[in-house]
């Protein structure tokens, strides 16, 4: 669906215009503030697609792409990587397992509810193993895969503790783990930076929640993922697209040098 005509404009109205505009059902007298906070809704209505998605009780893009429920900053973070080779492992499947399944290499899953299993059994690819564990081994079944993962991912309904404590044990030197909702999730969060991994907040709203949270990612120090753009970071939703003056000249002389 096209995007909708904008009206949105700024009057540095005259005095004897004011009476004028007053009577242009087009015009709504507004702050430079309210008018920010009006551009600001409009880039997570339409770029972030966020009104369509949580209409829906869905987590998507604007695009309809999934995505998952990590805090927006994060998403778009993670999203630079070329992940095509990076073998995936999560504790609850979901969201992010549909996204990861669509960049990874492998992805996989343990779920410890059983219709949500059945539910996303019909969802995945072949590139996707969900297990079912509802009893209390849920967070020891990464102990059963072979090697190591370069993605682990923590957003189970429990045991998140003891989640992180066997993540810092299958994660590949270079890997990264995502602790979501890491806000609520102190001492797991503690866990896996007492480890040894640098941790890094992203705070945000998500898709389909009024409210702002946390999703952290921990990385190894030798972390150097490869991008899937030419630099990073890459420009996020509703940006302006530039570069400054001093990095184009700098750029423009190095090219000049060679």
């Amino acid at each position: 669906m096209s995007k909708p005509r904008s009206y949105w404009g700024q009057f540095a109205a005259k005095p004897e215009d004011l009476r004028i505009l007053e009577q242009r059902p087009d015009v709504i007298p507004m702050s430079k503030g309210e008018m920010y906070l009006a551009a600001c809704s409009n880039i997570l209505r339409h770029d972030y697609g966020f009104v369509a998605a949580t209409d829906a009780e869905t987590p998507r893009d604007a695009n309809g792409d999934w995505i998952p429920l990590f805090t927006y900053p994060c998403i778009e973070y993670v999203s630079q990587f070329d992940l095509r080779q990076k073998r995936v492992f999560e504790w609850g499947a979901g969201a992010s397992t549909l996204y990861m399944m669509a960049r990874a290499k492998s992805v996989t899953s343990i779920e410890s509810d059983s219709n949500w299993f059945e539910r996303m059994t019909k969802l995945k690819a072949t590139n996707v193993e969900i297990i079912l564990d509802t009893t209390d081994s849920f967070p020891y079944q990464i102990r059963k895969a072979e090697g190591l993962y370069d993605v682990i991912i923590i957003d189970s309904a429990d045991y998140r503790f003891d989640c992180a404590t066997e993540a810092i044990k299958k994660l590949i030197p270079g890997g990264m783990i995502i602790l979501d909702n890491s806000d609520w999730y102190p001492k797991s969060a503690a866990e896996l930076k007492n480890s040894g991994l640098i941790q890094v907040d992203f705070s945000g709203f998500k898709v389909t929640e009024s409210h702002t949270s946390t999703t952290s990612v921990f990385l190894h120090r030798e972390f150097n993922f490869a991008t899937t753009i030419s630099s990073q970071p890459a420009y996020c939703l509703g940006s302006k697209r530039t570069i400054s003056d001093s990095d184009r000249a700098y750029a423009t002389q190095v090219v000049a040098n060679k």
